[in-house]
Formats: structure tokens, sequence, C-alpha cells
């Protein structure tokens, strides 16, 4: 795990306001948290070097909008009804906004808006396609579904590290920057473009 005090420093009222949100959200949800620490942990090891307490943020917080969702829906063993998947489309907006209102990073803003854009542009909230997506938000996408792949939800057991990886490779070019995809599972630090 990173520690925050190994980051670059944000401004300090910025600091001080995503500090407070973190802690409700990890005292809201536990699973959640846990799941914006581990996100944060992949985006870290490919993040510019000028951007990594930015980028950290952006995982750390990239799901706040769920705290808009009824827990039932959150905690859903099942498949989610047209309805539920109505309301789930709507947290990164929502998750957004409220960075967005708290003065956070633009680029902590972008990846909690974006970050379920798909590279085909059949994503949402705003339908946008390959290199319209920010860098953040496309690789958050890759990191967010690794993460969430690989750990065990209601519904379902954790996929293998090797499972998540071609389910991830199958959908490059169409959920996902190919390049991004490549770069994630090299292991290699920083991307660009």
């Amino acid at each position: 795990m990173i520690h925050l005090k190994k980051l670059k420093r944000l401004a300090e009222g910025q600091h001080a306001v995503l500090q407070a949100v973190l802690l409700v959200l990890a005292t809201w949800d536990e699973a959640l948290f846990a799941h914006g620490e581990r996100v944060a942990n992949e985006l870290i090891r490919l993040a510019p070097a000028d951007s990594a307490a930015e980028w950290y943020w952006a995982g750390l917080l990239h799901d706040l909008g769920k705290i808009a969702l009824a827990p039932e829906i959150l905690r859903k063993r099942g498949a989610l009804t047209a309805r539920e998947r109505k309301a789930m489309r709507k947290h990164p907006a929502k998750g957004a906004a409220l960075l967005a209102m708290m003065r956070a990073p633009q680029v902590v803003i972008q990846g909690t808006k974006f970050h379920h854009e798909w590279w085909d542009g059949t994503g949402y909230p705003s339908g946008l396609a390959g290199i319209q997506i920010p860098l953040i938000a496309r690789v958050l996408a890759v990191a967010d579904v690794y993460t969430a792949l690989t750990s065990d939800r209601p519904y379902r057991q954790a996929y293998t590290s090797e499972q998540a990886q071609l389910e991830i490779e199958r959908n490059a070019g169409t959920q996902f920057d190919p390049n991004i995809v490549a770069r994630f599972f090299e292991k290699e630090s920083y991307v660009t473009r």
C-alpha cells in the first residue's frame, strides 16, 4: 500500500477536503473504500511522475458517486433490473459533480466522470470514444475492471489474475484502449497519450 504522505501533496485545502471525503467513504462502505485503494495502487504505478498524487486520488475516489445509490443496489447478489442499472449508470456523473463542488483537481474529476466510457464510444455518461476519453479515465477503466474482477463480489467469486487479464485483453479495442491494456499488463510504469 502506498501512503499519501509519500506523494507530492495537493494544495492544503484540497487535501483536507479530500481526506474528509475519503473518511466518509470508508465509513459508509468498507468494501467500496478497499476497492478504491486497490485501484489507486494500480494507477500509481502507471501515473506520470508529475501527476502521481492526483492519479492516486482519482483511484481512491472514482466511485464516490455510489454513495448516492441505495445499499440494496450496491450489494445486490443477482442481476440488476433495468431501473437499477439506470441508477448505477449515474454514479460517475454524480461523483464528478461532488468532486467539482469540492474543487478537487481536474484529473480526479475527469477520472471519476469518464471511467465508464468505452474506447468504441458505447460507454457512459457521455459516449466519448478513443482519445476523446481523458488519459486518466482510460487507465482508470482498466485498473477498475481488473481490480473488480480479481475481487470477490456478492454475485460471483474472484477471477484469477490470468482470467482477469484474458477478459480485459478480449475487450481491448471495444471497452478499453488497446495501448493502455498492453502497458497495464507489461507492469511498466508511466503511460502517455
